[in-house]
């Protein structure tokens, strides 16, 4: 078995919306205009709230109120446009994951977090395509999804076994399969014929020292935002002033950005007071109480 085998066994359960395919086939095309865009969009109402509700978010805010899909086009621009379409549907596409093996509202929340996150860390350091980031922080985890959805009681079971921490379940995941959820979400974002770039980011996050050099931002981006939103989680349930950030993720990781521990605790502050925006636009009916 191989990361390819097991994202191919869910192509047909996990598909992208036929809204999202025409979207994405249309901005692919260099002939497409902006009005055929929007209409595109704007074939499905749901997905057309949505990407207007990101627009006029943190994550996208202009100045001046974004109200038609063609105006977010304008300003905003087709690959941001194509991370807030697949960022509005993407959880849809996964309801089919029964929750008596995972708690999908805490799964997206906790999803979330990490892309608001790595969106931040992008924005402060100044990275080329900053806004991206928001959706392969998104997406980071979605392999476990596939373990949940083909192997849910080995997942279970190695879930129980395994002691609390990523590296500890991602080495339990390479010894129970021989990959991890990394390689098996980066294997399914390929098969929605996502951006090598995204992909790459989501197949190294376990490893930044060892990435590509190519990658090697995008990667560490992502290593630390899903360190930071794992210490954010407890936030996302109760009313408490998050706890103090001890930071475990690979220092390597660190070093590869050149972001101080001050830097990232004020990251952290800030990404966590727009969260709970974002999520209500993602993942609306979340539990939320904060």
């Amino acid at each position: 078995m191989t990361p390819q085998t097991l994202a191919a066994e869910v192509e047909s359960l996990f598909a992208l919306p036929d809204a999202v395919l025409r979207v994405q086939a249309l901005l692919d095309a260099p002939e497409a205009n902006a009005r055929d865009i929007s209409a595109a969009v704007e074939l499905d109402p749901s997905l057309a709230a949505g990407v207007l509700h990101l627009a006029n978010s943190p994550l996208y805010g202009q100045r001046g109120r974004v109200d038609t899909v063609a105006r977010a086009i304008d300003l905003i621009g087709r690959r941001a446009l194509r991370d807030m379409v697949l960022a509005t549907s993407v959880v849809k596409v996964f309801h089919a994951i029964p929750e008596e093996f995972v708690d999908m509202a805490t799964f997206w929340d906790n999803s979330i977090t990490c892309g608001v996150v790595a969106q931040f860390i992008a924005r402060h350091l100044r990275a080329r395509d900053a806004d991206s980031l928001f959706l392969a922080g998104l997406l980071h985890g979605v392999g476990r999804l596939v373990f949940y959805a083909r192997r849910p009681e080995e997942y279970r079971a190695l879930l129980t076994e395994t002691a609390q921490g990523e590296k500890a379940l991602a080495a339990a995941e390479q010894n129970a399969f021989g990959f991890t959820y990394a390689h098996l979400g980066a294997a399914l974002l390929k098969n929605w014929s996502l951006p090598e770039r995204l992909c790459a980011a989501i197949e190294h996050q376990l490893s930044p020292e060892t990435t590509p050099a190519a990658y090697a931002r995008e990667v560490a981006i992502i290593h630390i935002a899903n360190d930071i939103a794992a210490s954010l989680a407890p936030c996302l349930k109760q009313r408490e002033t998050p706890a103090p950030y001890l930071p475990g993720f690979d220092p390597g990781a660190q070093e590869i950005l050149g972001i101080t521990n001050d830097d990232l605790e004020a990251i952290r502050l800030e990404a966590l007071a727009q969260t709970f925006d974002i999520i209500e636009i993602i993942n609306p009916g979340s539990t939320l109480i904060f």
